[in-house]
């Protein structure tokens, strides 16, 4: 199936639908050893952030790296997509610390210390 006219899909390529679902994706990345994705895009505040193969999901299962310089938003209240690019990079950001925090564990301080 074309993705679109302008983009040839070669016999070896791997294109994924969002109607596939995350798991189909998912489970090919692991069988195949990947364990790190770079991600760029345009629609920076939807597709690349909260779609199937978005943030949102791999960075449940995989190390991702956003690449802002190779991003765009579309947030149409800015006067540039430069700011809402840096916002939706900057959420994401917030929202892989916050679960980088759920790792941390509470240990009990010995009465020897």
């Amino acid at each position: 199936m074309p993705v679109v006219d302008a983009i040839e899909v070669a016999p070896n390529d791997v294109v994924h639908y969002d109607a596939d679902g995350y798991a189909a994706i998912r489970d090919f990345l692991k069988e195949h050893g990947i364990r790190h994705i770079l991600m760029t895009g345009y629609a920076t505040d939807m597709c690349y952030i909260s779609t199937t193969c978005g943030y949102n999901n791999f960075s449940k299962d995989f190390n991702v790296f956003l690449v802002g310089d190779a991003t765009m938003a579309t947030f149409p209240a800015n006067s540039s997509p430069a700011y809402a690019t840096n916002a939706a990079i900057s959420f994401a950001s917030l929202n892989h610390l916050i679960t980088q925090v759920s790792w941390v564990k509470l240990v009990e301080a010995s009465s020897d210390e």
